[in-house]
């Protein structure tokens, strides 16, 4: 699949204005498309921003467990800004639902909690800045994710804490 139902660069352009044509879901799946792009005008100013935007909106309120469970799921992706953006649109999913009570079934913070979990203390590519890739980073993108999940997961708070401690205490990290 490609991003062609979105012009991403034309759509940052107008300030984000919601592609009403499209049914969210397959909003989703272009915004999963856009958000593994090598090209950060792409995957940060196009991709992110309108994804952020919409979903503090609450126009992606119909699917934002979707949403949620196709970032968690590029926490394996074989590319870093693939990896490192995947928190960011969690931070914007949990801080929606925090808002929101009901919004998103907890057993969805808890899988995405456990997908992050597994993947945060690992991440080896640590770098903020890459000259083809843009800001990658995994750290402070994660730290984000941290915050909003002790929003909605109060209880993991101390589990949070220690996942922090881990990260930046990870001798495996280049940075």
């Amino acid at each position: 699949m490609t991003a062609a139902l979105v012009d991403w660069p034309s759509l940052a352009a107008d300030r984000f204005p919601y592609p009403a044509h499209l049914p969210a879901s397959r909003l989703v799946d272009e915004l999963a498309v856009a958000l593994v792009s090598r090209d950060p005008g792409v995957r940060d100013d196009g991709a992110y921003a309108a994804a952020a935007h919409w979903i503090r909106e609450g126009r992606l309120d119909a699917v934002l467990e979707a949403l949620g469970d196709s970032a968690a799921g590029r926490f394996s992706h074989r590319e870093v800004q693939a990896r490192t953006f995947a928190p960011l649109i969690l931070s914007a999913v949990l801080t929606r639902a925090a808002a929101v009570p009901g919004l998103v079934p907890q057993e969805a913070a808890e899988r995405w909690c456990a997908a992050f979990s597994a993947w945060y203390p690992q991440e080896r590519d640590t770098r903020g800045w890459d000259d083809s890739l843009g800001w990658l980073h995994a750290v402070a993108h994660g730290a984000d994710a941290v915050a909003a999940f002790v929003q909605v997961l109060p209880h993991r708070r101390s589990d949070l804490l220690e996942l922090c401690a881990r990260r930046v205490t990870a001798s495996q990290a280049e940075y």
